[in-house]
C-alpha cells in the first residue's frame, strides 16, 4: 500500500475527517448560514496562511531531486498564490478588501502558530517530513470539497458559498492532490515502519492545527 493511501486510511486520520464535517463553520458553509461576519475573518486569516504556506512549497522545492519534481512544487506555489488566492480574490471584493490591504493586517495566534509548526521542519531539509506537515491542508480541503459538492447537488437554492465549494471540488484541485499524492510516494516507497508511524504523527498534528483554524474562524 502507497503511504499516501495509508495516511488516508488511518482511523485517526478518519476521525479529524468526520470531526471537520461536524463543525459548525463547514456546516455553515453547506447550508449558507454561516455569517457574513465569519466568513470575513476567515477569508483574512486564509489569506494571511496561504502568503506562508507558498513559502512551505518553497522549501519544499529546494529539496526536490528531479526537473518533474521542481515543476510540480513550482506549480504548488502557483495553486497557492494564484489559484486558491483568485477565489480569495472575488470574496474579498465583497468586503471591500484585497490581498495587498491584508498584507499586513494581524495574524491570530491559531494561524501563526500553524504556519510556525509546518516551517518548523524546513531546518531537517527532509522532504518527506516538510511536505507531510502541509499536507493535511491539500487533503482535508479536497475531501470537504467534495463532501459538501455532494449534498449541493440535491439543493437548487442559491448558497453564498457555492463558489468556495467549487474551487475545493474542482477538477483543477484534485489533479493538484492526486499529484501531491505521487509525490509524497516516490519519496516514501522505501522508508520503514518506524519512519512511516513518524510521519503519520506529523500530519495528525497539522490536522489538529487545521481544526484549530477552523475553531478560530467561527470564534466571534
Amino acid at each position: 500500500m502507497s503511504f499516501s493511501k495509508r495516511l488516508i486510511q488511518d482511523k485517526r486520520v478518519e476521525k479529524f475527517y468526520k470531526e471537520y464535517m461536524e463543525h459548525p463553520f463547514i456546516r455553515g458553509i453547506e447550508n449558507g448560514t454561516l455569517s457574513k461576519t465569519k466568513f470575513k475573518k476567515y477569508l483574512i486569516q486564509d489569506t494571511l496562511y496561504l502568503k506562508d504556506y507558498g513559502k512551505v512549497y518553497a522549501h519544499a522545492f529546494l529539496l526536490a531531486e528531479s526537473i518533474a519534481d521542481l515543476q510540480f512544487l513550482h506549480s504548488c506555489i502557483g495553486v497557492v498564490v494564484s489559484e486558491e488566492t483568485n477565489m480569495h480574490i472575488q470574496y474579498l471584493k465583497d468586503y471591500d478588501l484585497d490581498v495587498y490591504k491584508i498584507d499586513n493586517m494581524p495574524i491570530e495566534q491559531a494561524n501563526r502558530k500553524y504556519l510556525d509548526y509546518m516551517l518548523s521542519f524546513a531546518d531537517e531539509k527532509d522532504m518527506k517530513s516538510i511536505f507531510v506537515a502541509a499536507f493535511p491542508c491539500t487533503l482535508t480541503y479536497e475531501y470537504i470539497g467534495k463532501e459538501l459538492k455532494k449534498k449541493r447537488n440535491n439543493r437548487e437554492n442559491f448558497n453564498y458559498y457555492d463558489p468556495w465549494i467549487d474551487a475545493y471540488s474542482g477538477l483543477e484541485f484534485e489533479d493538484f492532490s492526486v499529484k501531491s499524492c505521487e509525490l509524497i510516494d516516490r519519496y516514501c516507497e522505501n522508508i520503514t515502519e518506524d519512519e512511516s508511524e513518524k510521519l503519520i504523527q506529523i500530519f495528525l498534528r497539522a490536522c489538529e492545527y487545521e481544526m484549530e483554524f477552523w475553531n478560530m474562524s467561527f470564534e466571534d
